[in-house]
């Protein structure tokens, strides 16, 4: 990814574009029950965006919020 994040500023449509992607990557495996390791896809979208893994489980955190206002499923530990 060529648009690097920085700390601080707002996260662009492309960074929400591969959040939403990966929290939709990892829902998908929870549902059928394959594994998958949260802290792996955080270290990946980190590198991938600059941002910290905290900074994107917080992000993955509101998408759960945002699934859960329209009553479907979320990820497990991700709780909105």
């Amino acid at each position: 990814m060529t648009d690097v994040g920085i700390a601080g500023t707002e996260w662009s449509n492309a960074e929400n574009d591969l959040i939403v992607a990966d929290y939709f990557s990892m829902l998908r495996k929870e549902i059928v029950g394959a594994a998958y390791v949260k802290a792996q896809h955080r270290r990946v979208l980190a590198a991938q965006t600059g941002r910290s893994e905290g900074s994107i489980e917080f992000k993955h955190c509101n998408v759960s919020e945002v699934l859960h206002q329209l009553g479907l499923p979320i990820i497990r530990g991700y709780l909105p």
